[in-house]
């Protein structure tokens, strides 16, 4: 398991992919920044930006970087010659979901260090509450990277992940939406996109927990139906 966590690390960094969604990204928060810092108050503090983007999730790049990273090995066709190496289908999903979290919070960080770098003429203001955002995010990262990852290695083509990665969350959300206009009830909130809607808009541990155990959750609940799916499922 060991060489192959090397194996993917070393095809993440010679991915052109994951350059370009680091550089747009970066680029674009970079951009961003400049207009805020414009037309805002520059009152503004360093650190309560930068938290902002890691507990802001995943955007449209990481989305991307994620959904094809995880097909890469089947669009290459080096797959079969990585179980053929006595590698286990379950190793290789591991792997997916280990290398594009490293990738997804190299990108995540990275925009964050820019916005605090942007605003760090203004302060630091620090606030407790923020490391338990920061913890809460964290898990939430990896939530959100293992529900993408799966999608994507169990579809194993470009185009229909990213599709997948893009619209079937938003579809999801809509569908409970609805139900729970029709029968008067809170469905979508447990959905893993508003999960920690209420903990971010006012933080606290009471939130937090289970903000954070529902998010735990979800990574259990991915993994082993992932597990089971990959059990009857030929690596092409």
């Amino acid at each position: 398991m060991k060489n192959l966590l090397k194996m993917q690390i070393t095809n993440m960094f010679h991915n052109k992919l994951f350059y370009i969604c680091l550089g747009i990204s970066v680029t674009l928060q970079i951009l961003f920044n400049a207009f805020d810092l414009i037309s805002m108050p520059s009152s503004l503090k360093a650190m309560p930006q930068a938290i902002g983007i890691i507990s802001g999730g995943l955007d449209l790049l990481c989305i991307i970087f994620i959904a094809l990273f995880s097909c890469n090995d089947f669009n290459d066709g080096t797959t079969k010659n990585i179980i053929a190496r006595g590698y286990t289908k379950n190793e290789l999903l591991l792997s997916k979901y280990v290398i594009s979290a490293l990738g997804t919070f190299i990108i995540i960080l990275s925009l964050a260090l820019v916005m605090f770098i942007s605003y760090l003429k203004n302060g630091i203001g620090y606030e407790s509450s923020m490391l338990l955002i920061i913890i809460n995010s964290i898990i939430k990262i990896g939530a959100f990277v293992v529900f993408y990852s799966t999608m994507s290695f169990l579809l194993e083509k470009n185009s229909t992940a990213i599709l997948s990665c893009l619209f079937v969350p938003t579809i999801i959300t809509s569908v409970l939406r609805i139900v729970d206009s029709k029968l008067n009830v809170h469905i979508s909130n447990y959905w893993i996109e508003n999960l920690s809607n209420k903990f971010i808009s006012n933080p606290s541990l009471s939130k937090f927990i289970p903000a954070t155990l529902g998010y735990l959750a979800y990574i259990i609940i991915i993994v082993i139906v992932a597990i089971q799916i990959l059990k009857k499922k030929e690596i092409k």
